[in-house]
């Protein structure tokens, strides 16, 4: 299939996981903006949390465009 027919097909979820990886890339540049006036363990958790997610994101967007549903 043509990778375009595929993101048309699939472009909710994608919109989805694109809109959770971009607010978790706008939540971890935050928190390094703000880090002199955070607690430390507080930055690190939050990093942590932000790229976690990230890399939830990334896979979910992965697995919908190549192994997701089949039409």
């Amino acid at each position: 299939m043509d990778l375009l027919q595929l993101l048309q097909e699939r472009a909710i979820p994608l919109t989805l996981f694109a809109t959770l990886g971009l607010f978790s890339f706008m939540f971890a540049f935050a928190l390094y903006k703000s880090k002199p006036r955070l607690s430390k363990g507080l930055v690190t958790m939050g990093m942590s949390l932000s790229f976690l997610l990230l890399l939830i994101s990334v896979a979910s967007f992965v697995f919908t465009v190549f192994l997701g549903y089949n039409s």
